[in-house]
């Protein structure tokens, strides 16, 4: 095992194709590796100079965010993803860590052992915009260094403007407002459907407000993004025609608090 060089990005790609994980935001992006590599800890498992296995650990306002752990099939029951995860982190009892885990039967014992308790469930939805409430919130596109100021100081947390200027490479930024005070700060990409990719909102009083703010921000028809399963929203969500199309379990040591009213990035929190 090593820290991941930029002449692994192809095995890392090639591992995330072979474990089915190539949407955005994965390791088929050079963009979004180089993102953890140049703000994280990223590290492979080669043998023969091929990478058998890939894992990432990134600084975010909650806690360390374990934002990869994929191993190459060929290489499975063999100890890569328990060794790389003990390299990212080797001290069970150690604080303020989470992932967001798939229900893969080997992962969520994995993260248990290392010291992490499952919670709610992190939902992938999708549906259509047309029966969801207007937003009434006022909604601001700024750009990366702004977002990510606005962020630090909802949440807390070191600034992370690069986050941001990975997602305004093709899409856009903004916060939300109620009058003057940002209750929200997020970021979206186009596509088919849109994607909401992150929308950070400490205060479950106003999430559903803000995030039909935000839909209706982005004027699309269909929209896609991964709310907690707790999330205010979400039988609004349900009744308006979306639907679950697949989910996580959240992972975190005890004294991780993840706000119930966010929208999250599995990788980038």
């Amino acid at each position: 095992m090593r820290a991941a060089e930029v002449g692994d990005l192809a095995g890392i790609r090639a591992v995330t194709f072979a474990t089915d994980q190539s949407e955005p935001g994965s390791g088929a992006d050079a963009a979004y590796v180089e993102l953890i590599r140049s703000t994280g800890t990223a590290l492979v498992a080669v043998q023969d100079d091929r990478v058998l296995g890939w894992a990432a650990t990134l600084p975010t306002p909650h806690g360390a965010l374990l934002t990869d752990l994929f191993v190459d099939p060929v290489a499975h029951a063999r100890g890569v993803g328990t060794a790389l995860l003990g390299a990212l982190w080797p001290t069970p009892s150690a604080r303020r860590r989470y992932t967001f885990s798939s229900k893969h039967p080997a992962a969520l014992p994995l993260y248990a052992r290392a010291g992490l308790v499952p919670s709610w469930p992190l939902l992938y939805v999708s549906g259509p915009t047309d029966r969801l409430p207007l937003g009434v919130l006022r909604v601001d596109r700024v750009d990366a260094g702004a977002a990510a100021a606005a962020e630090s100081r909802l949440a807390g947390g070191e600034p992370r403007p690069g986050v941001f200027a990975y997602y305004l490479s093709g899409g856009e930024a903004f916060v939300v407002r109620d009058r003057a005070r940002v209750i929200a700060v997020g970021a979206a990409q186009p596509g088919d459907p849109a994607v909401l990719a992150r929308l950070a909102c400490p205060d479950p009083g106003a999430a559903a407000g803000a995030l039909f703010a935000a839909v209706a921000a982005l004027g699309v028809d269909r929209v896609a993004f991964c709310l907690p399963g707790p999330h205010p929203a979400l039988r609004r969500l349900l009744a308006a025609g979306f639907r679950v199309d697949d989910f996580d379990v959240t992972m975190r040591t005890p004294d991780v608090a993840l706000p119930i009213g966010s929208v999250y990035s599995p990788g980038l929190g």
